[in-house]
């Protein structure tokens, strides 16, 4: 090829590798906004969850109420499998809801994805301004119920999704009723996962305290980072972080905050102490205006159902939908494929045997024989002397 050819070539490369790495951003984004008009959770069929879970009274551990939700569950999801994963517990015991989709998985020969929630209210309002109703159980419409229905709907879905691994649904029990211990049922689960049920769950994604109708999510430094890091692009996909325009047909709003960061121990910290990634989905800033975690309605007699928003509730639970159905929570915490080594071509011995060797060879012969004469003239020709009439000395300069 002529230079002037090469150089063009080489300026037509370095002008495409750019834009073919933003052809394959834009792909990725194209990928989510295809799926935000088929997301299908329901805020009010949540928010209808929430109301039905609070009006059982508190769901703690062992109690009539708790008995009554998790057979209710049972009843609404009857494409689901169901085990209940009981332990010793003070004197009542206490209950975690397994549920597997579909229904004849086994999470020790089944890649699956995990979901799932605390269901337990707390057993104090130790957040209550007046000291005498401090020991009464709190309704715990976002801290406890509001977790359980954005899981609802998600079991709503995903018999009809067409996933192509399993789905594992945990209700937690005793999470909430500490200061110690505390996120008990969640431990109790994950350190009785045998070793093969922990290689096949490649993630768990908790949801807790995400019906507040201000709804805040901040960047939570404690979730496994492979899983945090999908949070961003589906938050902007959906329109979700302030300053970023979302796929069309949404609309912008500041609920996802990544540059607000934030620590919180919840059921997450037991499955991540297993090697399995885990991560919380929380609005740890319960109501409006508030700052942290010790303000507002949290752990108090004031988280009541009124408190609690349809839209965020949609909102939450479509996000982890959109991450479902795109398939992003499973590709951030499963390997790639590995790059396959291109096979070894072992180098041919040359032979020269049969007519077509005999020929090579006798091309060769005539080639080299050539060769020789060739370097023998010329050889010969510099010895010969010059003719007379040009030779000359200084003398005759």
């Amino acid at each position: 090829m002529h230079p002037r050819g090469r150089l063009w070539l080489v300026c037509i490369v370095l002008l495409t590798v750019p834009w073919t790495h933003a052809s394959a951003e834009g792909q990725a984004s194209d990928q989510f906004c295809s799926l935000i008009p088929v997301l299908e959770a329901d805020g009010e069929r949540a928010n209808a969850s929430v109301a039905w879970q609070v009006g059982l009274g508190p769901r703690l551990p062992g109690s009539n109420a708790s008995e009554a939700l998790l057979t209710g569950l049972e009843e609404r999801h009857t494409s689901w499998s169901f085990t209940r994963d009981a332990h010793p517990y003070g004197a009542t015991g206490l209950t975690n809801l397994v549920a597997m989709y579909p229904p004849e998985a086994d999470l020790a020969t089944d890649l699956a994805l995990g979901f799932g929630a605390h269901y337990d209210p707390r057993h104090m309002a130790d957040r209550e301004a007046d000291e005498a109703n401090r020991s009464t159980p709190i309704p715990g419409a976002n801290d406890g119920a509001s977790g359980v229905a954005a899981v609802e709907e998600l079991m709503h879905l995903i018999p009809t999704m067409n996933l192509d691994h399993a789905v594992v649904v945990v209700m937690f029990d005793a999470e909430d009723q500490g200061p110690v211990p505390e996120l008990e049922g969640s431990r109790r689960w994950a350190d009785n996962l045998s070793e093969a049920e922990r290689e096949h769950l490649a993630g768990f994604v908790l949801l807790d305290m995400v019906g507040d109708a201000s709804l805040d999510l901040a960047n939570i430094s404690s979730n496994h980072p492979a899983l945090n890091n999908v949070m961003k692009p589906l938050s902007e996909a959906m329109g979700l972080v302030s300053g970023h325009e979302g796929c069309a047909g949404t609309t912008t709003r500041d609920v996802y905050q990544p540059d607000v960061r934030a620590w919180i121990g919840d059921d997450h910290l037991n499955i991540n102490a297993v090697e399995i990634p885990a991560m919380v989905i929380i609005d740890h800033r319960y109501g409006p205006n508030v700052t942290k975690l010790d303000d507002g309605y949290w752990h108090s007699l004031q988280d009541t159902p009124d408190k609690v928003s349809a839209e965020s509730l949609e909102t939450v639970a479509r996000l982890v939908e959109l991450g479902l159905r795109s398939g992003a929570w499973m590709e951030a915490v499963t390997p790639e494929d590995p790059v396959e080594e291109p096979p070894t071509v072992e180098p041919q011995p040359i032979t020269f045997a049969g007519p077509l060797g005999l020929l090579m060879l006798g091309w060769a012969f005539v080639i080299g024989l050539a060769s020789i004469s060739i370097v023998a003239i010329v050889a010969l020709r510099r010895l010969r002397p010059p003719p007379a009439s040009t030779t000359w000395s200084w003398d005759e300069a």
